[in-house]
């Protein structure tokens, strides 16, 4: 063993871990000091067109590769990048779009760069920074993630009309502690926006405000006897939607938890279900409710106000036949301030039936009955009986959906397999009123039947569709018919080609709207097991009622993927 090693690894030993195992030591000494893997990617994309009015870029290329090195068997460094020209200004060239890293060592594992981290639903729920994070698992029963970084960059006003955005930093942490009986966490999580992070005169038009926010939620599950558990889940967040005078106002101070100044408001959320497994089955039942206008800068989309109420039950029968039955009723309005206010109910079944060796069967039904109020102020202050605007008050929207899957397995052995698969579908969209019950919406029915041909010696796989769907709306009846082929066939383990071809139609009582011919050529040759070379060209053209557009591309793509090792006797590179 070299000099470098014996420092570097003294070094590891001394700075990661101060209770080192002498098993640890074992593997140390036995391990590769470095193996690395991973790939790197790289496609073309050209299109062309006849056509005056091309849309699609000429050409543009997508760069990117992941990287996973590992240092003596215990330190694990992966590292991923991703670079395309249609992602970079013009004015300000990016040499990489996203950057990551998240090294692991034994239990503690790192996040360094663009990474996102879920807390839960109601505070950090997958939202994106730019930062780092922590997560230890020192042992089965407790887990610690923390986590720092940029979750919004700035964005100055200009005279495109560029929305701005404020410069937000954000960072939480979160605490699990799990044993046999039960589960439970606690989780706080802040962002503040910066208000000087924006650069304007006085005569711009700044619409977007400056935020702070602090949220934090606790969830407990409870592992009772005969498998019944009952989970809780309660969240509070502290929003203020305008900080934008927080250093006038508090003398270049702050607060530690959240700006007391400005738009300050609180908001719920709680979450509970309980289940029982038993030999008929599983039976559970949840409740949800979000108070209205909950909202917390660690997620991208959030709804609120509403009220769910769940009822599920699963059971198989002689394990050939699965059912599950679910229904729900939601409703929105929860203050009681809004002028429209809907209710939902909520229902479905899905039975899947396991008929004989060759024969399965699938059934589904679901319903979805959502009931709307107009609560028009004006209307109800000057009404002077209750029957009065009675036509105008209230309808229903109906969504019923009924679906049935069969598969046939017409022939299987070790040369051949013929597999026949039939689907049927309808779905219903319609909208009543109070005062008039006739039906004003869609009636879709789809079905579809395909059928696959393989001849696994010589590796040829043939497969083809015809999909017919009818959809009558009260202006017009449409209808699409499409007939698909795809083609594979691998020569050999290297090169695999295949060929795709679809056709359709769509047109309605007045004749075709529109023929599409949809054609793909693709091939794929691998080299020493480590180079991918993919091509594929394809063809589409649309023969319209407003004439005839062709459209051509090609997508030519290489793919290396790469395992090396530094051993430790030899002293050279192993690839």
């Amino acid at each position: 063993m070299s000099k470098l090693h014996i420092i570097t690894l003294s070094f590891l030993v001394f700075a990661l871990t101060m209770n080192v195992s002498a098993q640890d030591i074992e593997q140390i000494l036995k391990a590769a000091p470095l193996t690395t893997s991973g790939g790197i990617s790289f496609s073309q994309i050209g299109n062309f067109s006849p056509d005056t009015n091309q849309t699609l870029d000429p050409y543009s290329y997508f760069l990117s590769g992941n990287i996973n090195a590992n240092l003596y068997g215990l330190i694990n460094l992966p590292f991923s990048f991703a670079y395309t020209n249609s992602q970079i200004s013009s004015s300000v060239p990016q040499p990489f779009n996203r950057l990551s890293m998240s090294p692991s060592y034994k239990w503690i594992t790192a996040h360094i760069g663009y990474a996102s981290m879920n807390f839960s639903p109601y505070t950090l729920a997958g939202h994106e920074f730019l930062g780092g994070g922590l997560e230890l698992t020192p042992n089965k029963s407790f887990k610690i993630a923390v986590m720092y970084g940029r979750l919004k960059r700035s964005v100055n006003p200009d005279t495109l009309g560029t929305e701005p955005a404020y410069r937000r930093m954000g960072g939480g942490i979160k605490l699990d502690y799990m044993n046999k009986n039960i589960d439970a966490s606690v989780n706080v999580f802040k962002a503040e926006d910066d208000i000087n992070s924006i650069t304007y005169n006085l005569t711009d038009s700044i619409i977007v405000k400056p935020q702070d926010n602090i949220t934090a939620g606790a969830k407990v599950k409870l592992k009772m006897i005969n498998n019944f558990s009952i989970t809780a889940e309660y969240a509070i967040s502290a929003i203020n939607h305008d900080i934008s005078k927080k250093d006038s106002i508090n003398n270049g101070s702050s607060n530690f938890l959240i700006e007391q100044h400005g738009d300050l408001a609180y908001y719920h959320a709680f979450k509970s279900n309980v289940s029982q497994t038993s030999k008929l089955g599983q039976i559970g039942a949840s409740y949800e409710r979000v108070s209205p206008n909950y909202k917390t800068l660690g997620a991208y989309y959030f709804n609120n106000d509403f009220e769910n109420i769940t009822a599920n039950f699963s059971t198989s029968i002689k394990k050939r036949i699965n059912i599950a039955l679910d229904a729900g009723y939601q409703r929105d309005n929860l203050n009681g301030q809004k002028t429209n206010e809907s209710s939902r109910l909520i229902y479905s079944a899905n039975v899947n039936a396991k008929l004989n060796k060759k024969l399965n069967l699938g059934v589904s039904l679901s319903n979805l009955q959502t009931y709307v109020h107009i609560r028009d102020i004006y209307d109800q202050i000057t009404q002077t009986n209750e029957f009065q605007n009675l036509d105008t008050l209230s309808f229903t929207q109906l969504n019923f959906t009924v679906s049935s899957n069969l598969n046939y397995i017409i022939q299987a052995s070790k040369t051949k397999r013929q597999n026949l698969n039939i689907g049927f579908a309808y779905q219903e969209a319609s909208q009543q009123q109070e005062d008039d019950q006739e039906f004003t919406g869609n009636q879709i029915y789809n079905s579809t039947i395909s059928y696959l041909f393989s001849l696994i010696p010589q590796r040829l796989n043939i497969s083809t569709t015809v999909n017919y769907n009818n959809n009558q709306m009260p202006e017009m009846t449409m209808n699409v018919t499409s007939f698909n082929l795809s083609v594979q066939k691998a020569f050999f383990e290297q090169l695999k080609v295949s060929l795709i071809s679809s056709y359709s139609n769509s047109a309605n009582k007045e004749g075709t709207i529109a023929d599409i011919v949809n054609v793909r050529l693709t091939g794929g040759y691998t080299l020493r097991k480590k180079h991918n070379f993919n091509l594929s060209l394809a063809m589409v053209n649309n023969n319209g009622v407003q004439g005839s557009k062709t459209q051509y591309s090609a997508n030519l793509s290489y793919n290396f993927m790469f395992n090396f090792q530094v051993k430790r006797k030899k002293e050279k590179l192993d690839i």
